[in-house]
């Protein structure tokens, strides 16, 4: 079965933690006219489908997975991805301040938490501490790899990405 690139691409968007965090921002920005501005322009420079992104981003319609199973590459990046979630979410929760502190200081332990994650049945030790550290360069590698090959938005660009949005959107408009 083969799979369309810009279907395996819209997947793994919408489940990282950027486009959760892109989506949040167009709905409180901008509504109307200009929110469909916005995700037009999105749409663009992300070089996906209007109406995919419109109604992830409008209804919440996410796609279902490509795959019967996923393939080991794509299961790192997710699970970093939702690592990267959920260590924002506690951050912020904790700390209550911008999060734009902490988007450096995110991703190694994010890594680090995906990697112990995926290490399954390891009950020595020394053991978990040798495969983890021997899976966090593989995991860095493999994160890098599927971002570069879809295009896909990280969190170090999502504010260049919402600036590209903001910009055309404004001056568009007058």
């Amino acid at each position: 079965m083969v799979k369309n690139y810009k279907e395996v691409k819209f997947f793994l968007f919408t489940n990282s933690y950027s486009c959760k965090k892109i989506a949040l921002y167009l709905k409180g920005k901008f509504w109307g006219k200009k929110l469909n501005k916005a995700i037009k322009r999105l749409s663009v420079v992300l070089d996906l489908g209007y109406k995919q992104i419109a109604d992830f981003i409008i209804f919440g319609t996410k796609p279902k997975c490509p795959y019967r199973k996923l393939p080991g590459s794509f299961k790192i990046y997710l699970e970093i991805e939702s690592e990267l979630s959920k260590l924002s979410e506690e951050k912020l929760d904790e700390y209550s301040t911008a999060l734009e502190d902490y988007q450096r200081r995110l991703l190694y332990p994010a890594i680090e938490r995906a990697v112990g994650n995926l290490l399954e049945n390891v009950e020595d030790d020394n053991k978990f501490q040798r495969l983890s550290e021997e899976k966090f360069k593989y995991a860095i590698y493999t994160y890098y790899k599927v971002v570069r090959r879809y295009g896909l938005p990280t969190m170090r660009n999502i504010s260049f990405l919402l600036s590209i949005i903001r910009i055309t959107n404004d001056t568009k408009g007058r």
